[in-house]
């Protein structure tokens, strides 16, 4: 594991958990998110795990997020590494159905 974290310092942030486009709407107040499942972890955890769920946020959202905050080296390694642990959540909640998808994750993570 420490190889996917060499050189990048991660600070913890408050996270949404659960961040997809059908936990979010638009307001004319402004934006909102709903069933949070909030905890504390790396920034990168919601930009791996969001786009798992179609049709996502759309590649100007994760352009501006970037922008703010940009992806340090190793992002792509580390997505596959969070996208294993939502895939693991699944399997366990859902079924084998998700066996394949975490058996493919690891064997790239191995590579």
């Amino acid at each position: 594991m420490p190889r996917f974290f060499a050189g990048v310092k991660v600070l913890p942030s408050l996270l949404h958990g659960d961040l997809w486009i059908g936990n979010s709407a638009e307001t004319p107040q402004g934006p909102v998110l709903f069933d949070p499942g909030v905890f504390y972890g790396h920034h990168e955890y919601e930009s791996a795990v969001s786009p798992l769920v179609p049709p996502g946020f759309g590649e100007s959202f994760w352009a501006e997020y970037h922008a703010a905050i940009p992806k340090a080296p190793g992002w792509a390694a580390r997505q596959k590494l969070y996208r294993l642990f939502h895939k693991f959540n699944q399997w366990n909640h859902f079924g084998l159905q998700y066996q394949s998808a975490c058996v493919k994750l690891m064997r790239e993570l191995c590579g």
